[in-house]
């Protein structure tokens, strides 16, 4: 009895213990098999893949996310390209900004007639001409000139120049320097001075020839520059840039000042050809050659329609010889004529031509002149009535000294210089309207 109870309870407790054992044997080997990855040595090769996707797939991926924030801050640098539309703003400076620069006259400068004007421009305009003006106190034009400039066209350049102006009293006025549209006129950018327009020196600078007067070779001038005995440059500049330059000494005029009196030409037996017909300007250069006196001119070519030839009557020894000048076209060519006489021989005066008329030095050293005398001999009037020349020459022609010889001579080359017209058959000479007693040896 005993024994049978110890065996059923040896069988109870066997059976406690498979029934504990078995559930271990279904539920052990799963968690072994998911653990074994982590212990290398133990994982079969055939497992390898199953390694590599169960961790590191989710760990590589969140990188990945991470991966676009890096690329997106080149975008905002590869915009600096946008930048590239600046060379099209550097590029407008290439239209250099016209501008005019006026040195002299400055503001509250005191200027006399012809004022002088000296500048630089940024652009040289077309025709490198600029236009200068002189205004008085109510803005009315007292005086206008052109300005040249010596740069071609479009260049950065400088100018001088002078404006002579008109003033009947010393008052404020305005120096104005400008360029003007060729379309219609307009100025285009310009440089203005605030100036005192002095009326004194009204009289200075170039006498003759007129602003803008249509002239010929020799080209007469008389002008009020320098000092007594001072050298003098007289340039005649064509605008397309031919030059004609020859120097005088100035002389001591009847008021004690500077006085040049002589004839512009070419100084040589075979000339150049000369330039068609075109404007030009004079200018008078001390021998620092700063600017003395401008005048703007328009010189007349030898074959231009408006030029016409008379024939004048020069001394060579004791006889008279002709001497032919080309002179603007004109009616009164019987006027005309005489005034060409009385400027003397040619400049280029290789035959040795010479005048018995007085000329400035003659009529300025003059023992007996009077105190109304000027610098030269002028005509005063010519009439022709009925064939009679009456030619009635200034009191300067009373400078010519005495002697029979050069009394005759006198009236030869009046007389032979106007009898070449037709309508002309006999020459009386008056001075100051005097015919009587005139002329005496």
């Amino acid at each position: 009895m005993r024994v049978t109870k110890l065996l059923a309870v040896f069988f109870l407790l066997s059976l406690a213990a498979c029934g504990a054992v078995a559930p271990e044997a279904t539920s052990t080997p799963v968690p072994l098999s998911t653990a074994a990855p982590t212990v290398e040595g133990q994982l079969p090769p055939t497992e390898e893949p199953v390694a590599a996707t169960a961790t590191p797939v989710p760990t590589t991926s969140a990188p990945a996310t991470e991966a676009p924030v890096v690329p997106t801050a080149p975008p905002t640098q590869a915009a600096q390209p946008t930048q590239a539309a600046e060379p099209t703003q550097e590029a407008q400076p290439t239209v250099p900004l016209r501008m005019i620069a006026l040195e002299v006259p400055q503001d509250g400068a005191v200027v006399r007639s012809p004022v002088v004007v000296r500048g630089r421009v940024s652009v040289t305009p077309f025709e490198a001409t600029l236009r200068g003006r002189v205004y008085d106190a109510e803005g009315q034009v007292v005086g206008e000139a052109p300005i040249m400039l010596t740069t071609e066209m479009g260049q950065p350049g400088t100018f001088e120049g002078e404006i002579p102006f008109n003033v009947s009293t010393t008052g404020p006025g305005r120096v104005e320097v400008a360029e003007e549209s060729m379309k219609d006129g307009s100025v285009v950018v310009s440089a203005v001075a605030s100036v005192t327009l002095d009326s004194q020196g009204a009289s200075l600078g170039i006498v003759i020839p007129a602003a803008d007067e249509a002239v010929t070779l020799p080209l007469h001038i008389m002008a009020r520059v320098g000092e007594p005995g001072e050298l003098v440059r007289a340039r005649l500049r064509w605008q397309d840039g031919t030059v004609l330059v020859d120097t005088f000494t100035v002389l001591r005029g009847e008021d004690g000042r500077g006085l040049l009196i002589g004839s512009l030409d070419w100084q040589m037996e075979s000339q150049p050809p000369q330039p068609p017909s075109q404007p030009a300007v004079l200018e008078l250069r001390n021998a620092a050659e700063a600017l003395l006196a401008s005048q703007p001119v328009r010189v007349l070519s030898a074959d231009d329609p408006e030029v016409m030839q008379v024939t004048l009557y020069f001394v060579l020894g004791e006889q008279l010889q002709p001497v032919q000048r080309n002179i603007p076209r004109t009616a009164a060519v019987g006027t005309a004529a005489l005034e060409e006489l009385l400027w003397g021989p040619p400049p280029l005066n290789l035959a040795g031509f010479e005048t018995a008329i007085p000329m400035p030095e003659d009529v300025l050293n003059y023992h007996a002149r009077g105190s109304d005398w000027g610098p030269r001999v002028t005509l005063r009037e010519l009439t022709i009535v009925d064939g009679v020349a009456t030619a009635d020459f200034s009191q300067e022609l009373q400078a010519y000294g005495g002697g029979s010889l050069r009394v005759m001579l006198i009236r030869q080359q009046i007389e032979q210089t106007l009898r070449q017209f037709s309508t002309v058959q006999e020459v009386r000479i008056a001075i100051e309207g005097e015919t009587e007693a005139v002329l005496e040896p």
